[in-house]
């Protein structure tokens, strides 16, 4: 960093300091050589890089900021969110001309295009010099102070004192800054200064020869200073005044010369029908307005331009100013001028929301994206989101706030859309099976804390196929809806109506009674509702249709039973119910006792694997789109003595319920780092990732990220190589907790990905805060994508809105050229699968895989 200093200013110049950000040193050394010459006196320190300049803009206190960016750049540097409050200006190429609109959401001040030839150099530092000008004159946003005016009455004074004192008159005229000169009663020039030869450019002998006024006028319209026409006496100047709020009297006016100046004439008439007047030169004044204006009308273009809006609001809330692309609200500015954001209202915002949002404003912090739902006039809904920084003047004081607000109805609907495909049966609609796991691993959370019991229905139609052999899928399909209609109509609000697939269909009731028995009889009497309602013939196309259900129960709440545990003896008890002759109910009647012994007898197995060191890391290649190993997913296999290789699907839940998740996930991490230093050994291995699975259980221990980075110090594994998968949920049950959690880590190199990403609430407001590099597309929908058109809509939305988000993409479970084909072509680059190869020890994973490449 250099520094430009130079030699004190005279006292009636403001000495500014001034932080030069520019990457190309020459342009730097240039534009600073011009800026020294202009203003000899400013700091001026120059910074290479936007890093650089953050740490002095922390450090002390700057008059303006100059930001150059390389004519590559083609985002905003994050420095300037820390430059609230400072005057900006910003150079650029004119290809770049886009960002200066959204340099003014983030307080821009102005901005100047480069020129190759460095003809933009006076330019920039008019521009620069005109932006701390303003900074230095604006008392409050918007509005700029008037020039300081001569008082009358001292004029007066001064007059008087001249008759006592003449000498002392002629030391105060020749001292001021403004010409004066006043007449005598015969309306001849009997006094002046030397300032105002200076600036009227008059010789001394024709005002040492007291002129009058009509002489003066006429010499003045001779040379042609103010135009053909033009005089000084009695005119009122209306086409003259600037936007400036000047006295309208004919007393004041300016008035502009051929030269480009500008002067101020005031005129006192005196008691004895003499006058005074004086003429101040505002020709700096003007220039600072007619750029405020330009500046303004080039902020108000690109607002336009822009789909976004700006915004402010006074102390109080109530909006003042409005400027963009309004249309998508369909309010009429007449209904939003003077008035609040909560008094407008929003429908998803309750009175609570409001209180917090008041309370942010109260603090003064800034604020974003505030998502308010609204209707339009037409009934039409749509969302906005809203983001703001307070306005403090310099004494400290709140003064409202600014910001910018844009439409994301069509975000929102994308959002809806991904939650339909994802959680709904696009034919029934109702909820599919990924929803219903959901819903039912929350019903069996709730049962246990409540003691409240619950039951799960597995219903399939009996002879189905016939139907859809016989008149078509079509007609099949018209049953099915009809179906799902009729099973609504026999459950109760508070049950859960799902399409598992085919003709199969689940209904969750939650809520039964304590005891068991009562219990029972209440999910008997639901079956029998459903029996007789499914049983009910239905009109096929004037064709009378008769179809009957089977139904298998399963009770839930007593002892602990998992989604899949529940839907296994559901479905069990309805092939009890089909075999009993169809179109009847049956309950499934587990022997307890052995399935307790087995899971006591795999717990203690599981304790003894682990301290007998029989656990094995075990790698799932990740590849580009040519085959190349770009790395793999750890993967933890027990070699168990009696039962031989055991697959975590086996263990690993049981693991999570007793806490050996913990002993198990630090085994995992601490091989997967021990097998990381490894590869570093070797050149081909060496770029090689390996991604970490994170149980909820284990991320959630207040020491885990102290845990993670003791494993890598002692290790010495690269944390850049690390990266750790972690589900929607997990993520999504403390937001603020992961990312302070994921941040943390990310500081040291590691990496995140989102596992299983589709099956479960994501929301796109909290995955764009997430610290992710990475989504992994569910094998779920990778599965059916050739067959399932919802499956395929889903993966297309994933890789098109991982690239929105600049993340990448890893498909899973791709098992055949048609899926690798299908990802290829819509995006997809790194890939996952039994089509590449299956889960191997890392030795192997290098022997098979390497000599490929």
């Amino acid at each position: 960093m250099t520094a430009v200093p130079g030699p004190n200013l005279a006292a009636s110049t403001s000495v500014a300091s001034v932080l030069w950000v520019d990457g190309d040193a020459l342009h730097a050394r240039a534009a600073i050589a011009v800026l020294a010459q202009r203003c000899p006196g400013w700091h001026v320190v120059h910074s290479p890089s936007a890093d650089a300049a953050s740490l002095l803009l922390a450090a002390q206190t700057w008059d303006a900021l100059v930001l150059c960016l390389d004519p590559q750049i083609q985002e905003l540097p994050s420095l300037l969110e820390l430059c609230a409050g400072r005057p900006v200006l910003l150079c650029l190429d004119g290809a770049q001309e886009a960002l200066a609109a959204r340099g003014f959401r983030c307080g821009l001040g102005d901005y100047a295009l480069r020129a190759a030839d460095g003809g933009h150099l006076p330019e920039l530092v008019h521009r620069l010099c005109a932006l701390v000008g303003r900074q230095g004159t604006a008392a409050v946003p918007g509005a700029v102070q008037p020039m300081r005016m001569v008082d009358a009455r001292i004029w007066h004074e001064a007059l008087t004192l001249l008759q006592e004192q003449r000498l002392g008159l002629q030391v105060t005229l020749a001292s001021m800054s403004q010409g004066i000169f006043r007449t005598g009663p015969d309306g001849r020039i009997s006094i002046y200064n030397q300032r105002v030869l200076e600036l009227l450019d008059l010789p001394e002998s024709l005002m040492a020869a007291r002129p009058t006024l009509a002489e003066l006028t006429q010499l003045q319209a001779q040379r042609g200073d103010f135009g053909a026409g033009y005089g000084l006496v009695d005119h009122r100047g209306r086409d003259y005044i600037a936007r400036s709020v000047v006295d309208p009297s004919p007393e004041v006016y300016w008035r502009t010369t051929r030269d480009g100046r500008t002067f101020e004439v005031r005129t006192t008439r005196l008691p004895d029908g003499g006058l005074v007047r004086t003429f101040t030169d505002v020709s700096d004044y003007v220039r600072v307005q007619n750029e405020l204006r330009e500046s303004e009308a080039r902020f108000r273009g690109l607002s336009d331009l822009s789909s976004d809006w700006y915004w402010e609001h006074d102390a109080d809330g109530r909006f003042v100013q409005l400027a963009g692309d309004l249309s998508v609200n369909g309010i009429p500015l007449s209904s939003v001028m003077g008035r609040t954001r909560w008094e407008i209202g929003a429908l998803n915002m309750t009175d609570v929301e409001w209180d917090a949002h008041r309370a942010v404003l109260a603090a003064q912090q800034p604020f974003r994206d505030l998502e308010l739902q609204r209707q339009r006039p037409d009934g039409s809904m749509h969302w906005i989101s809203v983001s703001g920084v307070p306005v403090i003047d310099a004494e400290g004081v709140l003064r409202g706030y600014r910001g910018v607000g844009r439409d994301i109805t069509e975000r929102k609907e994308a959002e809806l859309q991904i939650e339909r495909l994802a959680f709904f049966d696009a034919l029934t609609g109702l909820p599919n099976r990924r929803l219903l796991m959901d819903r039912l691993q929350r019903a069996t959370v709730a049962a246990g804390r409540s003691h409240a019991h619950g039951a799960l229905l597995f219903i399939d139609l009996d002879n189905f196929k016939d139907l859809n052999d016989t008149l078509g899928h079509d007609t099949g399909d018209q049953l099915l809806v009809r179906v799902a209609r009729r099973l609504l109509e026999s459950v109760r609000e508070s049950d859960t109506v799902a399409r598992f697939g085919g003709d199969e269909f689940v209904v969750l009731l939650d809520g039964l009674h304590t005891d068991v028995a009562h219990a029972s009889s209440e999910a008997a009497a639901i079956s029998q509702q459903i029996l007789t309602a499914l049983g009910r013939p239905y009109d096929m196309e004037g064709v009378s249709h008769h179809s009957t259900p089977s139904i298998g129960i399963a009770l839930f709440g007593q002892h602990p039973s998992t989604p899949d545990e529940l839907l296994k003896h559901a479905d069990l008890a309805m092939y009890q119910a089909k075999a009993a002759g169809r179109n009847t109910q049956r309950f499934f009647d587990p022997d307890m006792q052995a399935a307790v012994s087995a899971r006591a007898a795999l717990e203690a197995d599981l304790r003894r694997g682990l301290n007998q060191q029989e656990l094995l890391l075990y790698c799932q290649p990740v590849v580009d789109g040519t085959g190349k190993l770009l790395g793999a997913e750890a993967l933890v296999r027990w070699n168990h003595p009696r039962r031989g290789l055991v697959l975590p699907g086996e263990f690993i839940a049981l693991a999570e319920q007793t806490g050996l998740i913990l002993p198990l996930g630090q085994w995992v991490l601490e091989s997967a780092c021990a097998q990381l230093v490894q590869w570093s050994h070797s050149a081909l291995t060496r770029p090689f990732f390996l991604s970490v699975n994170v149980s909820v259980r284990q991320f959630r221990q207040p020491d885990f990220v102290a845990q993670v980075l003791g494993v890598l110090q002692a290790s010495g594994a690269n944390p850049e190589r690390l990266r750790f998968e972690l589900t929607e949920s997990l993520l999504l049950t403390d937001v603020e907790d992961s990312i302070v959690r994921m941040e943390q880590l990310r500081r040291h190199g590691v990496g995140f990905s989102m596992d299983d990403f589709g099956t479960g609430y994501s929301s796109l407001s909290y995955l764009k805060r997430l610290p992710l590099d990475q989504l992994k597309i569910d094998q779920s929908f990778v599965r059916d994508l050739q067959t399932d058109p919802n499956d395929a809509a889903i993966v297309r939305t994933i890789l098109a809105l991982a690239r929105s988000l600049d993340l990448s993409v890893v498909a899973e479970g791709v098992e055949t050229p048609g899926q690798f084909e299908f990802l290829q072509r819509h995006g997809c680059q790194a890939f996952q699968g039994y089509l590449f190869a299956r889960p191997m020890p890392a030795e192997m994973l290098e022997r098979a895989l390497l000599p490929a490449q």
